[in-house]
């Protein structure tokens, strides 16, 4: 069996399209690829040689004792889901803690919220996909690297998702049991998913990616829904701050649309105002910022958190570099 080297750029590319995509549909709150390009290196990198190290160990023992058919059935679907959830699963949870660190000196919190898990689970899902399906062409030729990418390019995204889901409501709960409940009732639903759809590849074949589809469906599902939360968040938690000076009404009028905002910032580049879109970029990031601390500050109200919240409308102004940013010009 052979795989090309064009073959594998091609499944390279179209992994990355994915992971920008995911990365670009977060309308409100985009992702620093400081930490989303570490996360999808992890999965192809770290947690596919750790899947395949204890993959490989687990279905050596079972085809000596049960033989190859049964090691075949129960690695899929005991073994890989909680192996390779947990592997890719550990990765999430560096990047949350490296971005709680982070948030304590700078007063931003990047890793927060059902949208930000879904990008952060996709990307390092892409990342052991893709390198997975590379061992799988090698294999078994291009065809089967071929079917994998065409139909099963975002399963482990969506599995992964519920895993980073888990992870990033922690900042949006209180107490100590919640915050360590729920990554671990995302990683079981991971897991869950996961040996779902291998026992439905192994027992029914290509009926799996009718499953599939159900599964991105409901990821489609549950993004909409989130971003439809963060819009009315953004609207609700700004509104105080048209009166508190600490932005214009013009702003408040576009932040929570991200298409008025897009158009905006089309009508500053198109006219040739560069200097102002960016500006009006600070400005809108770091008020969008200012919105989500002052929800988490109502859930937890700590002095950090207080804090956080002062930092940002002190950011707002600073990015605004002391002068009114006129938005309806």
């Amino acid at each position: 069996m052979s795989l090309s080297a064009s073959l594998v750029g091609i499944g390279i590319v179209q992994t990355l399209l994915y992971l920008f995509f995911i990365r670009a549909i977060d309308l409100y709150e985009r992702e620093s690829l400081r930490y989303v390009i570490p996360v999808f290196i992890w999965g192809f990198a770290v947690a596919t040689t750790v899947s395949l190290v204890f993959n490989t160990i687990a279905s050596v023992t079972i085809s000596n004792l049960a033989g190859n058919q049964a090691a075949s059935f129960l690695t899929a679907v005991f073994v890989a889901p909680p192996v390779e959830e947990t592997a890719k699963g550990l990765a999430l949870l560096i990047a949350f803690l490296v971005a709680y660190v982070a948030a304590r000196r700078r007063g931003l919190v990047e890793f927060a919220g059902v949208m930000d898990g879904i990008v952060y689970g996709s990307a390092v899902g892409f990342g052991f996909a893709i390198a997975e399906d590379i061992l799988y062409g090698l294999q078994f030729g291009s065809e089967t690297f071929v079917v994998r990418r065409i139909f099963g390019g975002f399963a482990h995204a969506a599995f992964t998702s519920l895993t980073g889901i888990g992870i990033g409501l922690i900042p949006w709960v209180s107490g100590g049991f919640l915050k360590v409940l729920l990554p671990l009732v995302g990683l079981l639903g991971a897991i869950l998913l996961h040996a779902t759809f291998n026992f439905t590849a192994t027992v029914f074949g290509p009926v799996a990616y009718g499953v599939l589809l159900l599964v991105i469906l409901l990821y489609v599902v549950t993004i909409v829904v989130w971003l439809t939360m963060e819009r009315r968040m953004i609207r609700d938690e700004l509104r105080e701050e048209v009166g508190a000076g600490t932005i214009t009404p013009q702003e408040y009028s576009i932040l929570p649309s991200y298409f008025r905002k897009t158009g905006y910032y089309l009508g500053l580049i198109f006219s040739g105002r560069i200097s102002t879109w960016r500006r009006a970029r600070k400005v809108h990031g770091a008020a969008v910022d200012l919105a989500v601390s002052k929800r988490l500050a109502r859930r937890s109200d700590t002095d950090l958190r207080r804090d956080r919240v002062l930092a940002l409308r002190n950011k707002v102004a600073a990015s605004r570099g002391g002068a009114a940013l006129r938005t309806g010009a």
